[in-house]
């Protein structure tokens, strides 16, 4: 509901505030990057945390504060107040999303892991697919009540709250600590573990420290496109906010189709090592194909490939890194997290400075990167059974 509105939102208090033209951009990028940076730098404590305390307090927790922040934020009416409330979501939303990735792992054997982080992953691309059409209705909607602004804008943050703290009612009653968890043996192997994101990443193996580069890389190739497109699309096709919506419905749709049958499918008959190459390819052609677009047909289909490569690439190298995390599972998902969060931002952020220079240049560079990764995937890298890279 609120990513396609995102930086019209940003824009549009900004100039309210003053800001000028080329400060707007840099408004733009930090305050969408500020939400998967402090994702980065708390997911690692958090999925720490909820191995000690366990997974569902941390669900419904991030959930309240999540509705709170997100109520706040699409009420805000100066600069601040936007990088104060996006904050606050990010850390909420990491607690969850941190623990529902454990919550998942601790209810999945090895073998139906990838599949599981499939489903979950595609039933999210349905939400997302349904957010922008929800947007659209109430962008109608608007009025004002002393300092809080509801507008066209505003809304889909509004709605998106209230939705957020239904969830969170429903879990706080009906949701269950998974059965399979020793809490008094978890808390016990992590009494002496850091909570710091750099000696929790040295306590893995070497494989999976390679899927988080991958995964590092991937996030951060769908959070520039996500972060970009908008300003790119405008100055260069002249889109507004109706295009922009089709296109995110599209991305998120591809997504989910991918991921409730053929992904899924794919990876209990292929496997996910085999699958990256092709995921990597499909994103880094994607991005690389959006310099050439100029209608909004191959645009839909340019970005139907950028889901495609996201739809393979997500659910693989969860379910990889999930197997070789160990022991300390909600650790491993908070190291998990904050690589993909750090991704998110350092895609917003570098993706909007590029774009100062030269409109294509952040889909050129990242495009480049990852043709030359599947390359290597497919002439130099070698893989075990065990999924270990050599």
């Amino acid at each position: 509901m609120t990513l396609p509105v995102l930086p019209f939102y940003i824009e549009q208090i900004s100039i309210a505030d003053g800001v000028t033209q080329n400060k707007l951009w840099m408004h733009v990028g930090l305050i969408t990057g500020i939400y998967p940076f402090v994702q980065f730098l708390i997911s690692p404590l958090l999925g720490t945390f909820s191995d000690k305390i366990g997974r569902k307090p941390l669900i419904v927790a991030g959930l309240a504060g999540y509705a709170v922040s997100i109520f706040l934020f699409g009420m805000s009416k100066d600069i601040f107040m936007l990088y104060l409330f996006r904050s606050f979501s990010g850390i909420f939303s990491a607690a969850f999303f941190t623990s529902a990735l454990s919550y998942l792992t601790d209810n999945t054997t090895e073998d139906k892991r990838g599949s599981s982080m499939s489903l979950l992953i595609s039933v999210a691309g349905l939400g997302s697919v349904t957010g922008p059409l929800i947007g659209s209705l109430l962008s109608t909607a608007g009025s004002n009540a002393g300092y809080l602004t509801f507008d066209h804008f505003s809304f889909p943050f509004l709605f998106s709250a209230i939705m957020t703290l239904l969830v969170c009612c429903f879990l706080s009653i009906f949701l269950k600590e998974p059965i399979k968890r020793n809490r008094r043996n978890i808390m016990n192997t992590n009494n002496n573990q850091s909570l710091s994101f750099f000696v929790s990443l040295k306590s893995f193996n070497k494989a999976f420290v390679s899927l988080l580069v991958l995964s590092f890389l991937s996030q951060l190739s769908l959070a520039l496109f996500q972060g970009t497109f908008a300003l790119h699309s405008q100055r260069i096709l002249a889109f507004g906010r109706q295009e922009m919506n089709t296109v995110f419905i599209v991305c998120s749709g591809v997504i989910a189709v991918l991921q409730l049958g053929p992904v899924s499918w794919l990876i209990k008959t292929k496997g996910e090592i085999k699958l990256i190459p092709i995921g990597l390819t499909l994103l880094g052609a994607g991005m690389g194909l959006l310099m050439i677009s100029g209608k909004i047909d191959l645009v839909l289909l340019f970005v139907s490939f950028i889901a495609g490569g996201m739809a393979i690439l997500t659910p693989c190298l969860a379910s990889l890194i999930s197997k070789n995390s160990g022991k300390n599972n909600g650790a491993a998902m908070g190291v998990y997290s904050s690589v993909n969060n750090l991704g998110q931002m350092l895609g917003v952020v570098t993706g909007s400075i590029l774009m100062i220079w030269f409109f294509h240049l952040p889909y050129l560079i990242i495009a480049f990167v990852l043709l030359s990764i599947a390359y290597l995937f497919i002439t130099k890298f070698r893989f075990d059974s065990d999924l270990i890279i050599k």
